[in-house]
């Protein structure tokens, strides 16, 4: 990808008056696109982010290393109690991860992004799993730049292919739903598919893309709030209809935000008769404290030495932000250390030393202490070029950091999602850009 994108570069310079007047054009085209950040355009860079056919293979090797990790650290968690305090959840939460679920996939959809370098290796930056979403950013924006000047003309040169997001998860959640059915659960003829999340906290118009999805595709589906859901005799029901199969995009720190006002619901997953997908046990990975379990020695003394060194290596070393402990040296070297909130989600309450001077980022340390929050290693950046257009439609070449996603369905790569930025933190709270991801062969 680090060579394709110098050629990119060196023909956007060769073409500055084309590609400036195609821009205008691709910039209208992206707003009246389904490509929408929280009822706004997206904000995105002109040349997507070109994967090689090395580097799929590349991340296909990284899924099955990392899913090695995942579920013998979910498995660590079940069947060793001693274990449970390092994640600190409390009994509510705890009992649900416990009940067992009837298919193989302990984490059936996730987004696992992390920084790639040119020579290959990687550090992740977090294992997204619950609520994971993007698809509905990836999707139109590439619809649309696939189709641009620059594009058509490397198109010409190259086969350049991409992935489909929507289909490909139906299809996994078909095979899971078989799974479950194998494995003791109640088939129906034709299963009743929700779609659930807080319409406040949700992304409506990607939920509508999949719920038309999973119609052609011969299921019934809608999309319900959780509170919407009645409990009776070990199912859940929506509008007096049986639900099959839950598609949860509802994060768990939701959930537990709402448990006393989510009766039904809890209910029904303790009943454990309705194929949720994906379990609450998935929260093991999706909370920050995951990557300070697994350099924790009680979790650590579970894992081969050949697995350490694979943690030790991808995993940031993470610990608890405590007021007594290191504070002088996450002061002195603050431009190594990034803190994040146990478990919020889309960036927000993270903080990056390198951007704060020492005075205040002292003070935001000791803030931080109280609210329960991880200290993290700051991983070198990814970085390439792409370009920025000023508000005039000018544009200049300029250095950008990158961070890439992989979306993993029934722990299979089905597509990638690249973010970048200028900032030391990549997000769309922080100035960050959405880049469409594609594939050159």
């Amino acid at each position: 990808m680090f060579k394709i994108n110098k050629e990119m570069m060196a023909f956007a310079l060769e073409n500055r008056q084309a590609i400036e007047e195609d821009y205008k054009k691709t910039y209208e085209a992206v707003g009246n696109s389904g490509a929408v950040y929280k009822g706004k355009q997206l904000p995105y860079l002109y040349y997507p982010s070109i994967y090689s056919a090395e580097d799929v293979k590349n991340f296909e090797k990284l899924t099955e290393d990392i899913y090695k990790i995942v579920n013998k650290s979910i498995d660590i968690y079940l069947n060793h109690p001693e274990v449970r305090p390092v994640w600190g959840f409390d009994k509510r939460l705890e009992d649900l991860i416990l009940i067992p679920h009837r298919f193989k996939a302990k984490v059936p959809m996730g987004r696992f992004d992390f920084f790639y370098y040119p020579d290959g290796t990687y550090k992740f930056c977090e294992l997204n799993t619950d609520g994971t979403s993007a698809m509905n950013e990836e999707t139109p924006l590439t619809d649309v730049l696939l189709n641009n000047f620059a594009m058509k003309h490397f198109s010409e040169k190259y086969t350049i292919e991409r992935y489909e997001l929507y289909q490909s998860w139906v299809d996994e959640v078909a095979s899971i739903y078989k799974e479950f059915i194998e494995n003791g659960g109640q088939a129906s003829e034709k299963p009743m598919v929700i779609i659930m999340d807080f319409m406040s906290k949700g992304s409506p118009l990607e939920f509508e893309v999949f719920k038309e999805t999973f119609i052609k595709s011969g299921f019934d589906c809608e999309i319900v709030s959780p509170d919407e859901l009645k409990y009776s005799d070990g199912y859940l029901y929506t509008n007096g209809k049986k639900v099959d199969i839950i598609y949860r995009r509802l994060v768990t720190r939701d959930m537990m935000d709402h448990y006393d006002e989510l009766g039904d619901l809890i209910e029904g997953i303790k009943a454990n008769k309705t194929c949720i997908i994906g379990s609450i046990k998935s929260q093991i990975v999706h909370t920050k404290k995951y990557f300070e379990a697994l350099h924790h020695e009680t979790v650590r003394k579970y894992f081969t030495k050949e697995e350490l060194d694979y943690i030790d290596a991808c995993i940031p070393y993470t610990r608890a932000l405590i007021m007594e402990e290191n504070m002088d040296e996450y002061v002195e070297n603050k431009d190594k250390y990034i803190i994040k909130p146990i478990d919020y989600y889309a960036s927000k309450g993270v903080f990056a030393g390198k951007e704060y001077d020492a005075d205040k980022w002292r003070y935001m340390l000791e803030d931080c202490c109280k609210e329960g929050y991880i200290i993290q290693e700051f991983c070198d950046k990814s970085n390439n070029e792409n370009l920025y257009f000023d508000e005039d439609g000018h544009f200049e070449v300029k250095t950008v950091n990158n961070i890439t996603g992989l979306f993993l369905y029934n722990e299979k790569l089905k597509g990638i999602f690249t973010r970048a930025g200028f900032n030391a933190v990549i997000s769309d709270l922080n100035d960050g850009y959405s880049l469409s991801s594609l594939v050159v062969k």
